[in-house]
C-alpha cells in the first residue's frame, strides 16, 4: 500500500509541475509565457473566423448583385418597388464586409 502511495505521489507531483517544465524553459515567467501563447492563439482564431465571414459575405454580395441585375433587366417595375430594401441590404453587406475585413 505504501509503495502505491509513493508512486501515486510522484505521478501527482510530476503532473503538477509539468507546466513549469514545458513553458518555463526559457527562464521566463511561466504565467506570462502561458498568457502570451493564449493571446496569440485567440488572435489567430479570431482572424481565421473573420476571414471566413469575409469570404461568405463576398460570395453572397456577388450573388446578390448578379440576381438583382438580372431582375432589373427582366422586370424593372419590381426593382422600382423594392429599391429601399435593396439599398438597405447593400448597406448591411457593406458594413459587415468592412467590419470583417478590419478584424483580419
Amino acid at each position: 500500500m505504501r509503495e502505491v502511495s509513493k508512486k501515486a505521489k510522484s505521478i501527482f507531483y510530476f503532473l503538477m509541475f509539468l507546466p513549469f517544465h514545458l513553458f518555463g524553459a526559457g527562464g521566463q515567467n511561466v504565467l506570462k509565457t502561458l498568457e502570451t501563447k493564449a493571446n496569440e492563439q485567440i488572435t489567430e482564431a479570431g482572424s481565421s473566423a473573420a476571414s471566413v465571414i469575409n469570404t461568405v459575405i463576398t460570395v453572397f454580395g456577388i450573388i446578390w448583385v448578379v440576381v438583382f441585375l438580372t431582375i432589373m433587366f427582366v422586370n424593372i417595375e419590381a426593382l422600382k418597388n423594392n429599391i429601399k430594401l435593396l439599398l438597405g441590404i447593400a448597406i448591411i453587406l457593406g458594413i459587415a464586409y468592412g467590419l470583417s475585413a478590419a478584424a483580419m
